[in-house]
């Protein structure tokens, strides 16, 4: 204990946002720098009502478990979207930086946040797996660190589920998605995942794990692929939701 307060005192853990000296009440431990007080409290906005099948923000009466009117005509083959917050302001930059070559840290971080706030809605069911949104293995050549399997390996971690990157796979190379619109990413989508050859997945539920979620394109197409080879229910898990 005395080497550790020792080495606190020389090199103080800071935050992963900010970069400030984590400040006293913040959740860094031994080991896990993560976020000051005042970074941790945006990250996690106060609970507000969110579509259960999309992840969009509602407002207090609506019912949350139906779709809501952004999402009651896509036919998704996803189950559930469990999210953290929307993609905008201390959000959306920790999602970028997690995005980096060097933001492990911030994912695993991100992905611990999404455990605390959402415990209730990912141990409520019994997941057999947690699978990662996998990337062109072109892309990891140059990318060996992709935000989905850091997050989906914490997942994996913190709720003891077995972790299966080597069920789904990107079989063909997809452009960035940034600045298409959604009929382009449902395109662009299609046909873009698979599954190994003699892969059973009946009647297994899976916790689909990526890190953003804009139209749902590529977590339809995730699901879409697992169903496929049998899974029974999909839910998908992302730090944040794109807000409409």
């Amino acid at each position: 204990m005395l080497a550790d307060a020792a080495l606190d005192f020389v090199y103080p853990p800071r935050c992963l946002l900010c970069d400030d000296d984590t400040l006293p009440g913040s959740n860094a431990t031994r080991g896990h720098v993560s976020f000051c007080g005042d970074c941790h409290a945006k990250l996690r906005p106060a609970t507000t009502n969110a579509c259960c099948r999309c992840g969009a923000p509602l407002g207090p009466y609506s019912p949350s478990g139906e779709g809501c009117t952004l999402c009651i005509r896509e036919r998704f083959a996803f189950d559930q979207v469990i999210r953290l917050g929307l993609y905008r302001d201390e959000l959306r930059a920790a999602c970028l930086m997690a995005k980096s070559p060097t933001g492990a840290l911030m994912g695993r971080a991100l992905a611990s946040e999404l455990v605390t706030a959402q415990r209730e809605a990912l141990t409520a069911q019994t997941f057999d797996a947690v699978v990662p949104v996998p990337e062109h293995w072109l892309k990891r050549l140059a990318r060996p660190q992709y935000a989905a399997e850091t997050i989906a390996r914490e997942l994996s971690r913190r709720l003891k589920v077995h972790l299966a990157t080597g069920i789904l796979a990107k079989q063909r190379w997809t452009p960035k998605q940034a600045h298409s619109s959604p009929a382009e990413r449902r395109i662009q989508q299609h046909g873009a995942f698979g599954t190994l050859k003699r892969t059973n997945l009946h009647g297994q539920t899976l916790l689909v794990v990526d890190d953003i979620l804009t139209t749902g394109a590529t977590a339809h197409e995730a699901a879409r692929t697992l169903k496929r080879a049998g899974a029974k229910r999909v839910v998908v898990a992302v730090i944040a939701v794109s807000p409409p």
